[in-house]
C-alpha cells in the first residue's frame, strides 16, 4: 500500500526567512550527496500563512522502517553529530510546532493527471482542501468527494484532484490536491458546486453538494506554491 507522508511546520513569522534558509541548507545538502530520501517542500500562500508542508512517499511500511525515522535524524546524518546539533537548534527556536500527517491515496475518490503528466512537471502550485468528517459521516464526505470527481471529467473541465485518507494523524481527515500549472488555471476550473450542477443537475447536485457538507465537522481550502530550493527530488 503506497503511503504519502506530510510534516506541516507552524513558523514564528518573525523567523520565517531564518528557517527557510536552515531548511535550504538541508535540501542542497541532500541534493549534493544524492541521499536516497526525497521530498518536496510546499509553502502556503493562502488560506493559514506561516505554514510550509514536506511531502514524502513510500511503497509500503517496511520501506518507512528502513529510512530515517524523524528529520532530526536526517539532519545528523547529513551534517554529522556538531553541525547536525547547530542546525537542529537554529530550526526549534523558528518553529511553534510540527504534524506528521501519514495517509494513502483513495484511487476511488480521485481524478488524477495522467502519469505522463505527472513525469513531465511539477506543479508550481496547488490547491489543498482538508476536511474532517463529522462521527459517523465519513461515507456521506466520500461520496460528495466521490461525485465531484466523476463530474470533473463528465463536464470536460480541465481540472484534476487526488484524494487522500488519514492512516496516521486525524483519523475522520481527508485532503485532495487539485494540481496549478499557473494560478490562471483557476478562471478555467468550475467550483464544487457548480460542477455537481452541470453535471448531475441542479436537483441531485445541489443535494450531493448540501448534504456532503453538512456532513463536515471542518473544510478549509489553501493555496501552496512548491519550494523546489527547499525539497530534495530525483
Amino acid at each position: 500500500m503506497a503511503l504519502t507522508n506530510v510534516l506541516s511546520v507552524r513558523l514564528r513569522p518573525e523567523k520565517a526567512r531564518a528557517y527557510q534558509q536552515c531548511i535550504g541548507k538541508v535540501a542542497e545538502r541532500a541534493r549534493t550527496k544524492k541521499d536516497p530520501f526525497r521530498w518536496t517542500a510546499h509553502q502556503t500562500i493562502g488560506g493559514e500563512v506561516g505554514m510550509l508542508h514536506f511531502v514524502s512517499e513510500a511503497p509500503d511500511w517496511a520501506s518507512i522502517g528502513t529510512r530515517d525515522a524523524t528529520p532530526e535524524i536526517l539532519i545528523l546524518r547529513l551534517f554529522g553529530e556538531a553541525d547536525g546539533a547547530r542546525i537542529l537548534d537554529e530550526v526549534s527556536a523558528c518553529t511553534m510546532g510540527a504534524r506528521q500527517t501519514t495517509g494513502r491515496e483513495r484511487h476511488d475518490l480521485s481524478y488524477p493527471p495522467e502519469a505522463k503528466e505527472l513525469a513531465r512537471e511539477r506543479a508550481p502550485f496547488a490547491v489543498v482542501t482538508t476536511l474532517r468528517a463529522r462521527p459517523g459521516q465519513q461515507d456521506v464526505c466520500e461520496e460528495l468527494i466521490r461525485k465531484i470527481a466523476e463530474a470533473i471529467p463528465k463536464v470536460g473541465d480541465p481540472a484534476h484532484i487526488t484524494t487522500y485518507q488519514a492512516l496516521i494523524g486525524d483519523l475522520r481527515s481527508y485532503w485532495t490536491v487539485r494540481p496549478l500549472r499557473a494560478l490562471d488555471d483557476l478562471d478555467r476550473q468550475a467550483q464544487p458546486s457548480d460542477l455537481l450542477s452541470r453535471a448531475f443537475g441542479a436537483g441531485e447536485g445541489g443535494l450531493v453538494y448540501r448534504t456532503g457538507l453538512e456532513a463536515m465537522e471542518s473544510v478549509e481550502r489553501s493555496l501552496v506554491m512548491l519550494r523546489s530550493d527547499l525539497s530534495n527530488v530525483s
